[in-house]
């Protein structure tokens, strides 16, 4: 009879129901801490969808436009999203 190895079904199930990896954090961040900074995150992956969705807006405005350029109701718009641009995080 053998004895030991690997069985299937055996060992611990997961918690998550998929893999997960380990991220060191400083000792002195709180719980706290961690959350808002994966808010965070969140939240600039918002403002970068919003951002891509106004910029494909004003493209399909240009489009439409004699000129093939934006109207000029867009300036303030388009100066916004310009000055978020240059506010969020490059690419990783």
């Amino acid at each position: 009879m053998p004895r030991g190895g690997a069985r299937a079904g055996a060992g611990r199930k997961p918690k998550y129901g998929e893999a997960t990896k380990l991220r060191r954090v400083p000792v002195s961040f709180t719980a706290s801490d961690v959350t808002n900074a994966i808010k965070g995150k969140k939240i600039i992956e918002q403002l970068k969808t919003l951002v891509e969705q106004w910029q494909k807006e004003a493209e399909e405005a240009a489009k439409e436009s004699k000129t093939q350029k934006p109207p000029r109701t867009y300036d303030k718009a388009l100066k916004l999203l310009e000055e978020l641009t240059g506010l969020l995080p490059e690419e990783e």
